[in-house]
């Protein structure tokens, strides 16, 4: 009988045995360094979300809710620096709550913060939308609405940092074919920012919530 011949294509197994080493070491090495760079790499992914613009001279300062223990107090602070005569916002939806009397709406609240912090009553326009606003869509609808009827040219979009990039993608695409130049105003977060989101329950909430919606909003509307 004709001893068997050995199948040429199965690896001896001390070869397999050393690839296997070769790829658990890589694999290794790989995780090491993601570690040793997480810092930089999870920074980086925040950044991607965060458009800012340097504030200048503009015709009005167009805030957007949410966010009232923030949002509000850029917005005034853009206000006492001159950089704009008037705040523009558009009215939120009421809740339930709200509704009920037992909470105020947030855009009042936003609109009593800058109160508060020495805007003039004459100075915020508050924006009625049918309904009340319950999206950035909606918003940028409510500008587009007011701009025109108004002499602008020039908004200070103002929202929160992670936010920012959506927000202008939205409100470009909105206002196509005007004559508006937007410059975003990335609001800092309160206990979190690009370089510490993951050490945070809310900043992980909140970059992971962004991202999602940043890409539904490319896949539905693109």
């Amino acid at each position: 009988m004709a001893p068997k011949e050995a199948n040429p294509k199965s690896p001896p197994k001390r070869h397999l045995a050393r690839n296997l080493l070769i790829a658990g070491v890589v694999l290794l090495a790989m995780a090491v360094l993601a570690y040793a760079l997480r810092a930089p790499i999870l920074t980086g992914i925040a950044d991607g979300l965060v458009v800012s613009d340097t504030p200048r001279a503009a015709d009005i300062i167009f805030l957007l809710n949410g966010d009232y223990n923030t949002r509000p107090q850029r917005a005034a602070e853009l206000y006492r620096q001159g950089l704009a005569p008037l705040i523009v916002i558009a009215r939120s939806e009421n809740t339930p709550a709200v509704d009920l009397g037992l909470v105020p709406n947030d855009t009042d609240i936003s609109v009593e913060v800058m109160q508060k912090l020495g805007v003039p009553p004459d100075k915020i326009l508050v924006l009625a939308f049918p309904g009340g606003v319950t999206s950035t869509f909606d918003e940028a609808s409510a500008l587009h609405r007011y701009i025109q009827s108004h002499p602008v040219h020039t908004v200070l979009l103002v929202t929160s940092a992670f936010h920012t990039r959506r927000a202008r993608w939205i409100f470009k695409r909105e206002l196509a074919g005007t004559p508006i130049e937007l410059k975003m105003v990335a609001v800092p977060y309160q206990g979190f920012d690009q370089t510490n989101w993951w050490k945070n329950e809310t900043g992980l909430i909140t970059l992971n919530n962004e991202y999602i919606k940043l890409i539904y909003y490319f896949v539905k509307y693109r």
